[in-house]
């Protein structure tokens, strides 16, 4: 059976070329007598007033098994930033601390020479550790040793390995993973205030967040979602194209994988809604294959 136009505009998830739209179903958490309910609220974004922002999704990490998960994520990242590219997004690539390695690329060049926004917020170049709606809840888990969850032999090897590469192994990254394609039209910046100047300069107020890690840079770079929401952005976390430093050893002693959706969770109530990248992409959304 074939769908009218009008039809497919109640599709959710369908990317409308002729309308240059994306439809998308964000979730989200409202709280009534200290009780939260789960809300989805189905939106039409202009794909033209639409960025998508890539958080730290680093060419190497200091924790291998988040190593190993960003490997197997960066596939179907790197489609869902074909399919946001192809229908009109501007795309925005943030491998925090790697601007050195693109200084002569004009993705890099373009988010220099963004002119100043009329409205900058004061502190859009600052980390955001905290936003005042997420004083009315309880941080989920307890990442204060790092979130690493390497099995000890290993860690010790792949320290080991990076160094003999010539890389710090605290910090090891260089530039953006290669599985991602950055293309000439698209940003780099690891910098709030660039990122900002940019979103300005096109009008842009929709934002999709991915990349690593949830509980730490997504959530609290000078681009991440806090700053995004707090300084008037509708911004959404793409949630199942991220990922959380969480040791399961540290409470709340669930699995990397439910520190991850605990994260999410607290996104919902207090920062953000959130959608999935089978909502551009089709089919169903990415999960992890440890992810039971």
């Amino acid at each position: 059976m074939r769908l009218s136009s009008a039809a497919l505009l109640l599709v959710p998830g369908l990317l409308q070329a002729d309308e240059s739209t994306f439809a998308l179903n964000l979730r989200l958490r409202t709280e009534s007598d200290g009780k939260f309910t789960v809300v989805e609220k189905p939106q039409k974004w202009p794909a033209a007033k639409t960025a998508v922002i890539v958080c730290d999704m680093w060419d190497a990490h200091h924790c291998l098994n988040a190593v190993r998960r960003e490997e197997e994520m960066v596939p179907r990242m790197n489609e869902f930033l074909t399919k946001a590219r192809d229908g009109g997004a501007f795309i925005i690539h943030a491998p925090s601390s790697c601007m050195d390695a693109y200084k002569d690329h004009p993705a890099r060049k373009r988010a220099q020479a963004a002119p100043k926004a009329a409205n900058l917020p004061k502190d859009i170049g600052d980390w955001c550790k905290q936003i005042p709606a997420e004083e009315k809840g309880k941080y989920p888990i307890d990442q204060s040793d790092g979130g690493e969850d390497d099995d000890p032999a290993e860690h010790e090897e792949w320290h080991a390995k990076l160094k003999a590469m010539g890389r710090n192994p605290k910090a090891p990254w260089k530039s953006q993973h290669a599985g991602l394609t950055i293309k000439d039209q698209d940003a780099i910046s690891d910098s709030g205030v660039e990122v900002w100047n940019m979103l300005e300069e096109r009008r842009i107020n929709n934002v999709m967040l991915l990349g690593v890690h949830t509980n730490m840079c997504v959530l609290g770079r000078p681009f991440g979602l806090r700053q995004m929401a707090k300084n008037g952005k509708n911004v959404v976390l793409v949630r199942d194209l991220t990922d959380t430093m969480y040791n399961p050893k540290r409470w709340p002693y669930v699995s990397h994988f439910e520190g991850t959706r605990l994260i999410v969770e607290h996104i919902e109530k207090y920062v953000c809604p959130t959608i999935t990248s089978d909502q551009l992409l089709g089919g169903t959304e990415f999960r992890f294959k440890g992810d039971q």
